[in-house]
């Protein structure tokens, strides 16, 4: 964000949509969690919504709240990595 203020163009801003995903870099890995749960307002709508997403062996995709757009985007790019090995 600070290097794109820089070249002129406004920072990000911050959006609520949907449940918490996080992320852990420590010394010998990373720790991706989520929680499965879908949400519309205040209703679950789906207590079983897979929110991390393989794409190839050292990577993965995560979203919360766009789950149709990462389900999709998550797929095509998965593809395309399978085709480039």
């Amino acid at each position: 964000n600070a290097f794109l203020a820089q070249k002129g163009f406004p920072a990000p801003k911050a959006t609520k949509t949907g449940t918490t995903i996080v992320g852990i870099i420590y010394a010998d890995g990373v720790i991706l969690g989520a929680d499965t749960r879908a949400t519309e307002n205040t209703v679950v709508s789906d207590k079983n919504c897979e929110k991390i997403h393989y794409l190839a062996a050292n990577m993965y995709c995560c979203g919360a709240g766009t789950a149709a757009d990462t389900e999709m985007t998550t797929q095509t790019v998965a593809s395309q990595l399978e085709l480039q090995r």
